[in-house]
């Protein structure tokens, strides 16, 4: 099991943009002096829901305060770069990391970012799509030319190379049940975050892409399966009721990001409309019990072994660093969780192992 961490980069009241970056540069260091393996960061666009623009260029400055993290997008929104600039930065980021590099890429659904780059929403799934694959080209094939509805390159060779061979490994944020069944049915990697969905909805999902993988000839075991969810560690009830009311606060400003009805898409419209109605409903209760993984660190443990035993996870990714929630509580969850919860899973994975033969002698 592999262990990150993620951050939204939001500006909760009180705190400030500079500040932000600042901490959580700091708080990364920290990850990677604790044992976490890899931290991940999310691009927004023109609000304090997220601040962060440009998850590779910080992922650069983190490449040169870290020792052994990989550092990871927790996603790109693709439809809203250029593909070749993108496939240069990711590039220049695994070079200067020295290859610890994973790269997850979504749609996007906030109006506000497709508007402010003046792109319409409705050509984002066409978007998206071009724009993978020219990245895909350009990180694997020199000389390369490509002829799409949106982008149109011919010869074409982007610098640096990356110094992982064929490139970074890139990751599909995925939600839907189709989604799981397609990219297992063509081995593409996923990462997902689903608040609030039922465990057995989960299971069935993960289930049609662990058998679409298998029917289609690839080994699901050379495999990451990366998931995302909320985490507060520690001991005591208040600490745990000020986790949730913190996620709580978060998952309400949700609905100041979400697509109206008059701005989604006439596929979207019916789910959006239904995210920000349970939304609306959510309670505290509900935040505590299913809208992430909190409490004493052996709670978080067996919760955690159950979406392992149920889901198959062998990466998981703590959001640790709550929006709202108080510094230095979120920072005592992060090392709460590096000294009990990795070390159970470390211990396991080494009682696992199996042993050296006899006589063996080491190098």
């Amino acid at each position: 099991m592999k262990f990150g961490i993620m951050n939204l980069f939001p500006v909760s009241e009180g705190s400030s943009d500079h500040q932000v970056l600042r901490d959580t540069l700091d708080e990364i260091q920290l990850a990677d002096e604790l044992g976490f393996d890899s931290v991940w960061l999310a691009e927004h666009h023109f609000s304090q829901y997220g601040i962060l623009g440009s998850p590779l260029h910080f992922g650069m400055a983190i490449a040169e305060r870290t020792k052994r993290i990989t550092i990871g997008t927790a996603v790109l929104v693709i439809p809203l770069h250029d593909p070749l600039r993108l496939a240069e930065d990711i590039a220049a980021l695994d070079v200067l990391s020295g290859g610890r590099v994973s790269i997850g890429v979504g749609r996007g659904y906030q109006p506000k970012e497709f508007n402010g780059f003046g792109i319409p929403l409705e050509e984002s799934k066409q978007r998206y799509a071009e724009t993978l694959e020219v990245v895909r080209l350009a990180l694997t094939t020199e000389n390369f030319s490509y002829q799409g509805r949106f982008f149109r390159y011919d010869d074409i060779t982007t610098y640096p190379r990356p110094l992982t061979p064929g490139g970074p490994p890139i990751l599909q944020g995925t939600v839907s049940p189709e989604s799981f069944a397609e990219r297992g049915a063509i081995g593409e990697p996923i990462i997902t975050s689903p608040n609030f969905t039922p465990l057995g909805l989960m299971k069935k999902n993960f289930d049609l892409y662990r058998a679409a993988m298998e029917e289609n000839g690839f080994d699901i075991g050379e495999y990451d399966l990366p998931f995302m969810q909320q985490v507060w560690c520690g001991e005591g009830e208040q600490g745990l009721r000020d986790a949730a009311q913190a996620a709580l606060s978060y998952y309400k400003s949700v609905n100041k990001v979400i697509p109206g009805s008059e701005e989604a898409m006439d596929k979207e419209r019916a789910y959006y409309e239904a995210v920000r109605k349970n939304i609306d409903l959510l309670t505290l209760e509900q935040t505590l019990t299913h809208g992430g993984n909190f409490g004493s660190p052996q709670k978080v443990i067996e919760n955690l072994e159950v979406l392992r035993e149920q889901l198959g996870i062998n990466h998981y990714i703590g959001w640790l660093r709550i929006p709202s929630l108080d510094r230095t509580a979120a920072l005592r969850s992060m090392e709460e969780f590096a000294t009990k919860v990795i070390p159970h899973f470390r211990a396991q994975e080494q009682t696992a192992a199996p042993s050296e033969p006899a006589g063996a002698v080491a190098g």
